[in-house]
């Protein structure tokens, strides 16, 4: 933003006392932290499609989060204290809360969340997530060609989210939230659109593949106290 070496000293100085206003989008103008929920959801569109799906169902879908974190457009970082998440999502598109707290004002530009299986194997009771000394991050339960299966993942999954526009937190705005989508219709397909058998390991790989690219997230704000335009 340093105009300096193309326009007179007037508008240099004009810059400087701009610069000084506050104008860094680093800053949010009001440095009281704000009420952040994160909230999961299927995508509205893909609660429909599962009766389409090559798949006869899914009828669960559980996952194992052990972080959330928002990072700034400065590279700092905001953690949410959260260990050992279990979620069991709901298939018809509804919406759950997974945390709310409170982050730190600013303007943040990227969502980050860990999927990961119980390391101690001390902190989840749910016995899916174990088969002797194997612990899984992912349990998705359905029914393909009329048997039932249950396709589990081992894998830890770093999911990258980019908030576009980024999410300015500030005591002006009030509460935040970043919604986290997924679609799980193609979880079973190849890039061709034939079906995947859940119970081949050979498919473990590419279901996986599809599992983390299937997150997608987009910060909004709480607007219920406002007025009416």
């Amino acid at each position: 933003m340093n105009l300096s070496k193309i326009f007179i000293p007037f508008t240099f100085l004009a810059s400087l006392l701009l610069i000084a206003s506050g104008c860094d989008i680093s800053n949010s103008g009001n440095d009281g932290p704000a009420k952040v929920a994160v909230t999961m959801q299927i995508e509205s569109t893909s609660a429909a499609k599962f009766k389409a799906m090559t798949l006869d169902s899914l009828t669960e879908i559980k996952l194992l989060v052990e972080e959330l974190e928002l990072e700034s457009v400065n590279d700092d970082s905001s953690d949410f204290e959260v260990e050992d998440l279990l979620i069991n999502l709901p298939l018809d598109g509804s919406s759950i809360e997974l945390t709310s707290q409170q982050i730190p004002a600013g303007f943040y530009d990227e969502f980050e969340m860990e999927i990961e299986n119980d390391d101690d194997g001390q902190t989840v009771n749910d016995p899916e997530f174990y088969e002797g000394e194997t612990k899984y991050s992912i349990v998705v339960k359905g029914i393909y060609n009329g048997e039932e299966f249950m396709f589990r993942s081992d894998q830890d999954f770093e999911i990258e989210l980019e908030l576009n526009p980024p999410l300015e937190l500030s005591g002006n705005n009030g509460p935040a939230s970043v919604a986290i989508n997924l679609d799980p219709t193609a979880w079973f397909l190849d890039s061709q659109g034939n079906s995947l058998d859940p119970s081949d390991p050979a498919n473990k790989e590419t279901i996986e593949e599809n599992i983390e690219n299937s997150f997608e997230a987009e910060g909004e704000y709480d607007d219920d106290d406002d007025d009416d335009d």
